[in-house]
């Protein structure tokens, strides 16, 4: 029967030569297509090789290094207990380095403090330094204490300059710490004595990293073969240096292309077309392939191994369920994150289901087992179980089906993610944003949000509502949404803005501007935002901001604007007509006064004294009424222009204004005393006028046969600076306390007390136009005290 089967399939062949060749052609394209794939798995496999050895030279090569250093560590600190060769440590640390080629430098410590160095020219300055005193060398010699055994510490910059490799041993006595043997190794020896910064191998990098161990952190890379290039993308080996905290790896820098064997590929499918009868060479195919599997096999073991040490690095909890048996693997891990032993996870059958919580135990059953029921190979779930403490985490549950030929699961693969810190985290920050929504809503601003790399733009409803428009009748919604509707004149300014807020000139963007409403007319809207985030090249990416209808205020300021133009033309006006006034006024004064002045003179001998005296008051009457006159002149003309103000030094003012009454203080043998003063912000000239009338009121309103004193005091507030000017003269009497800052206001006759009425008047606008206030406190016959304040 059998070859009767093999006739007719030998007739078939040759009754058909071409279904043979078009069979053959198809049978090598399926075949050649599989060699492909299996000499590039191969070609990964030969590549994993030459990097594992490559790694095991290098690991050899610096531990080489590091037993060497060892060895004159250990018999530095043998030297150091028995016997004293800090005195003559030069000659001890010449023999220690001659027999270790490796060391650079060799020193003792007593407790943290360096003692003694060999060689000790270029390294004086290490003399005397502690360690242990020092934040950058401190962590890793305790890591050396701790392990009582020697620990290499750094890459470290020194402090004799250059990057060395420190070995400490700690010193015993008695079982009491006494301090460290070290030796040095330069990081430039310790790379020249090795062989892998030349690897020998394309496509390859090189990088060795200090894990930071004692602060559970991720540490630093401090060598690369390509300092250009972060991480490789292809296949990477690790060793772990454990005496020194060193991981070696090396990695493909790009992964190998399948594409390279595109050339391959072709001329197998040329040969295919032109030697169908090269078929036989596939009867090799099946030993050659089952070579490959063992191989392969190898490279899954291999796989396992390292699935199991990364079991052992991830802080998820990897787990695998044989759905046919009910078993389940769960990583060592599981007790680290939720507190379970092995024995708590085989006590009871539904272990797992009991530690997810009552209010979604029964939505996550059903929603894993109808994954399961379904073609599905992949399911995720977000949901909270309870630790051992019963506290309950919020974690991520990832699981990979695995199907039989009928589409029936029979196997899941998955991992755990604890995300209670980001769980939690993400909920205040949901709470957050619904209050600020809230509070935006409140306010009744328009917001919205500008990808400013792609044009992307979100605007919320109130945006629109202020320029009259739903938000639908403004779709679709752009950065040039904003761009059309805005006022041109505005546009350049918002730019200008925007601008000096990305180049980081300004902390937020802020631009008044006007946006067309839907019926024609302009609003203007408070534009205020800020850049959240950036690209990785430093260019702005996400702006957020808010648009605050200030149409009614800026038609207020409008008005005010108007009416300060019209108020300034009136002052302007009205000092004008006051400088006219005071000519006009003045110069029949003048007349009057040197007319009676030459009757006075001309017509003495022929005048009683009675008339002697009415010509006095007449002249006096006249120089009072031009002295009046000049007062209320420099009244009206006293301006405020805010652009005029300066920081002064109050004190030094003062001091000017009692200098120009030197003669009339020592005339009237009057004592000044000015405490310390502060600094204030206003204008130079009227200031020095407020301190000239008020010390001036205090000179001439002084009691009879009493000394006067006057006292000017000074105090800084929050918002303002309070001075005050104080006397022992003959004081006011209460109900004048507020009239007295009044123009043309006097309270004592002209004969005793000469004077017009305007100093005081003159103080309260000075004080009034820098936006302070002014006021008196006075006992009769005792003193009098004006207080006023400047605004900060």
């Amino acid at each position: 029967m059998s070859e009767l089967y093999k006739n007719r399939i030998l007739s078939l062949f040759y009754s058909y030569p071409k279904a043979v060749g078009f069979g053959v052609f198809f049978i090598f394209i399926l075949i050649s297509g599989s060699i492909t794939y299996t000499e590039y798995q191969l070609r990964l496999s030969n590549f994993r090789q030459q990097m594992n050895a490559k790694l095991t030279e290098t690991s050899r090569e610096i531990n080489t290094a590091f037993s060497d250093a060892t060895g004159a560590i250990k018999t530095l600190a043998y030297f150091s207990q028995n016997y004293q060769i800090e005195s003559n440590f030069e000659e001890a640390g010449k023999q220690i380095m001659e027999s270790h080629p490796y060391v650079d430098i060799v020193q003792v410590l007593d407790s943290g403090k360096i003692t003694a160095v060999y060689p000790l020219p270029g390294n004086e300055t290490v003399l005397n330094y502690d360690i242990l005193k020092d934040d950058k060398t401190r962590d890793e010699a305790l890591e050396a204490i701790k392990r009582k055994d020697v620990y290499f510490a750094g890459p470290i910059d020194l402090k004799q300059g250059g990057i060395g490799i420190v070995g400490r041993i700690p010193i015993y006595s008695d079982e009491e710490f006494k301090g460290f043997a070290a030796a040095i190794i330069y990081l430039d020896q310790l790379l020249d004595y090795t062989t892998f910064q030349n690897s020998g191998i394309e496509n390859t990098l090189i990088q060795i990293k200090k894990l930071d161990s004692i602060n559970d952190t991720e540490g630093d890379i401090f060598y690369s073969s390509h300092p250009d290039i972060k991480q490789g993308e292809g296949i990477t080996v690790i060793e772990y240096l454990p005496i020194a905290n060193w991981e070696i790896s090396i990695s493909q820098i790009n992964v190998l292309p399948i594409l390279e064997f595109s050339p391959l590929l072709l001329i197998r499918l040329v040969s295919a077309m032109l030697f169908g009868f090269l078929a036989y060479r596939f009867a090799a195919q099946p030993a050659l392939l089952t070579q490959k599997i063992k191989e392969q096999s190898q490279d899954l073991i291999e796989s396992n191994e390292r699935f199991e040490y990364a079991t052992m690095a991830t802080s998820d909890v990897i787990w695998d369920w044989d759905l046919l048996t009910d078993k389940i693997y769960r990583a060592d891990n599981f007790e680290k994150v939720l507190g379970f032993s092995k024995e708590d996870q085989l006590s009871s059958p539904d272990f797992w289901v009991r530690l997810i919580h009552p209010d979604e135990r029964e939505f996550v059953q059903k929603n894993l087992f109808k994954t399961l029921e379904s073609d599905s190979k992949h399911w995720q779930f977000e949901f909270r179980v309870e630790d051992k403490n019963g506290n309950y985490r919020f974690i991520i549950d990832n699981g990979y089906i695995i199907r039989d030929e009928n589409g029936k699961a029979v196997r899941m693969i998955g991992a755990i993610q604890e995300i209670t810190n980001r769980k939690l985290a993400e909920l205040e920050l949901e709470k957050e944003k619904s209050r600020l929504s809230r509070v935006i809503e409140g306010t009744g601003a328009g917001t919205w949000e500008w990808n400013i790399q792609t044009g992307e733009t979100v605007f919320n409803e109130e945006w629109a509502n202020i320029i009259g428009f739903r938000l639908e009748e403004l779709q679709p919604v752009s950065i040039d949404t904003w761009g059309k509707i805005v006022h041109p004149e505005d546009l350049n300014r918002s730019n200008e803005a925007l601008q000096a807020h990305f180049d980081g000139k300004t902390p937020f963007y802020q631009c008044e501007a006007r946006m067309k409403h839907k019926d024609g007319h302009w609003v203007w809207v408070m534009d205020r935002g800020r850049v959240f985030s950036w690209t990785i090249d430093g260019k702005p990416e996400l702006m957020f901001g808010t648009h605050i209808d200030i149409s009614e205020k800026k038609a207020r300021e409008e008005e005010l604007e108007q009416l300060n133009v019209k108020l300034q033309a009136t002052n302007t006006e009205l000092k004008v007509f006051a400088s006219v006034a005071s000519h006009d006024m003045r110069e029949p004064l003048r007349m009057i006064s040197s007319f009676m002045a030459l009757v006075q003179k001309k017509y003495a001998d022929k005048l009683d004294p009675k008339g002697q005296q009415y010509i006095d008051f007449a002249i006096d009457g006249a120089k009072r009424l031009s002295v009046l006159i000049g007062d209320l002149l420099d009244y009206s003309r006293m301006g405020f222009d805010p652009e005029n103000k300066e920081f002064l030094d109050t004190h030094a003012i003062v001091s000017d204004v009692i200098q120009l009454n030197q003669q009339l203080i020592q005339e009237k043998d009057a004592e000044i005393i000015v405490e310390k003063l502060p600094d204030i912000l206003a204008i130079k000239v009227p200031i020095k006028q407020l301190f000239q009338n008020l010390i001036g009121n205090s000179l001439k309103f002084t009691k009879e046969n009493s000394k006067p004193i006057i006292r000017i005091k000074g105090e800084e507030f929050e918002n303002f600076c309070q001075f005050s000017v104080e006397d022992n003269g003959i004081g006011i009497e209460k109900d004048y306390l507020k009239t007295v800052f009044e123009v043309l206001k006097r309270l004592h006759a002209k004969e005793k007390y000469p004077g017009t009425g305007m100093g005081l008047a003159i103080c309260k606008k000075i004080v009034n136009q820098h936006g302070g206030e002014v006021w008196a406190e006075s006992t009769p016959n005792e003193k009098t005290k004006i207080f006023f304040t400047i605004p900060k």
